[in-house]
């Protein structure tokens, strides 16, 4: 009984991940750190840059006697964060390609507004993605790509759209 415990357990430990849980994850840290930017902006008075590096991303803030932009490491929410193993992070335009290469992904302004943005995640091994995306005023939200929904949810939004607007 205990060989067959412990050889349960050791396939769960085993158990490929289908980076979900990784994009999820991940998905989760950013979205409650870029609420946390706005939050903070807003607070301080200060404009907040979210940066996305090869790495993962940073926060910087813009000095306001001289415009010059330096890191946040003062902050542990908006402190540098690296991504996992095999995750990747893209800015997207407003069309869902890859946006040309900018200095920030998004700007949060001491009013508490901010740019859209657009991000992607995506698992490499698993070809697995998620999206945040938020308009700058509302909270950013995570949300499976509509590439990668299934095809009865795209009909079904398709649907509301054309009767919201016909």
């Amino acid at each position: 009984a205990v060989i067959g415990l412990l050889a349960g357990l050791a396939m769960l430990q085993a158990r490929p991940n289908d980076g979900q849980q990784s994009l999820e994850r991940a998905g989760n840290t950013l979205n409650g750190a870029v609420r946390l930017a706005q939050t903070q902006a807003l607070a301080d008075g200060q404009v907040l840059a979210l940066k996305v590096t090869e790495e993962g991303y940073e926060f910087h803030r813009q000095h306001p006697r001289d415009g010059t932009w330096s890191p946040l490491q003062d902050r542990a929410g908006l402190a540098p964060q690296r991504l996992e193993e095999g995750l990747t992070l893209t800015g997207l335009n407003p069309e869902g390609a890859p946006a040309t290469p900018t200095p920030w992904a998004a700007l949060f302004f001491p009013s508490g507004e901010g740019t859209a943005l657009w991000l992607r995640f995506e698992h490499e091994a698993s070809n697995q993605q998620l999206d945040l995306k938020g308009d700058g005023v509302a909270p950013p939200e995570l949300q499976a790509p509509e590439t990668q929904k299934p095809a009865s949810t795209r009909f079904a939004a398709v649907v509301l759209s054309a009767t919201a607007h016909g």
